[in-house]
């Protein structure tokens, strides 16, 4: 019986393990990527987009260059 809550123990504790290392593995976008070196994305369709105030669906489907525009927006106004 000791055996057998060990071995379910283990098996929980590596399955929580992999679930942190698969979630914090999440692939940035290219203007995520442009972003964290504090540069413009320079994709010619997110150029377009960020013209227009707007994203680029093809590359960034969740909105995220957006976001991070405006976390480097915010960054430059705390300086």
């Amino acid at each position: 019986m000791k055996t057998i809550k060990i071995l379910i123990i283990t098996v929980c504790a590596a399955l929580f393990l992999a679930g942190v290392t698969l979630a914090e593995g999440k692939k940035l976008t290219c203007c995520e990527k442009a972003a964290t070196e504090r540069k413009e994305c320079k994709n010619k369709c997110c150029l377009s987009a960020h013209k227009n105030g707007k994203s680029c669906e093809k590359c960034n489907p969740n909105k995220e260059d957006l976001k991070a525009m405006k976390k480097r927006e915010k960054k430059v106004e705390g300086k």
